[in-house]
């Protein structure tokens, strides 16, 4: 299984797990978008936005439930920042149907680029937010 850098540790080791999951699908569409070898990349875009998908109904259900039950008070902006992450997933799925050989790069480099953004500004920052809250009442 793959490490999580210290940078991105909540020191919950589910949630810890669960991210890793996200550290390798954002990795895994680097390397769709660095593969120069692939002509057609739709069916896997699709396959990296399914996973996505899956990943984020499962982890913020479950990051959700944990928040609430350490009665963390940024419950709610998580939840809503956890729905406008959900909703951009959902814009990109709408956008592969559109795609052309010409486009398809641009699309995934938007896509690398806003997972590079969550896992800077959410996992570094918001999520830490919550994991310093739990050992502060451990």
């Amino acid at each position: 299984m793959k490490q999580i850098g210290e940078e991105y540790r909540t020191g919950l080791e589910e949630i810890d797990a669960e991210h890793i999951i996200l550290l390798d699908l954002t990795d895994r569409t680097r390397k769709l978008l660095e593969d120069e070898n692939m002509l057609f990349k739709s069916a896997d875009i699709c396959v990296l936005l399914a996973g996505l998908k899956d990943y984020t109904v499962q982890h913020f259900a479950h990051e959700e439930a944990y928040m609430e039950s350490i009665g963390f008070d940024g419950l709610e902006l998580q939840k809503e920042q956890h729905r406008v992450f959900a909703q951009k997933l959902d814009e990109f799925s709408e956008r592969v149907s559109r795609l052309t050989l010409g486009t398809q790069d641009d699309m995934i480099r938007d896509l690398f680029n806003y997972l590079q953004m969550w896992l800077h500004d959410h996992i570094k920052a918001e999520d830490m937010k919550y994991a310093r809250f739990a050992n502060g009442k451990a």
